[in-house]
């Protein structure tokens, strides 16, 4: 005759269901994220290289502006 009772796993088997677990739903997890924490950092660049690129161009404007006053004073 077959036992009809189902043992509990010990120690070992709890620890290796765990780690398989992990790698079934935490490591896909921990890569959806990190692709979404790239794809934000990769889009949050391009509007402050623009902000970056309009700076640069007003501090050109007001250095000319400030050379054109010397030269009026002269």
């Amino acid at each position: 005759m077959l036992p009809l009772q189902v043992g509990f796993p010990g120690g070992m088997e709890i620890i290796v269901i765990f780690i398989i677990a992990i790698l079934l739903f935490g490591v896909p997890i921990l890569l959806v994220a990190g692709g979404l924490y790239l794809y934000r950092q990769s889009q949050s660049d391009r509007p402050a290289t623009e902000e970056i690129a309009s700076l640069r161009h007003e501090v050109e404007r007001l250095r000319e502006e400030i050379d054109q006053l010397d030269d009026d004073k002269k």
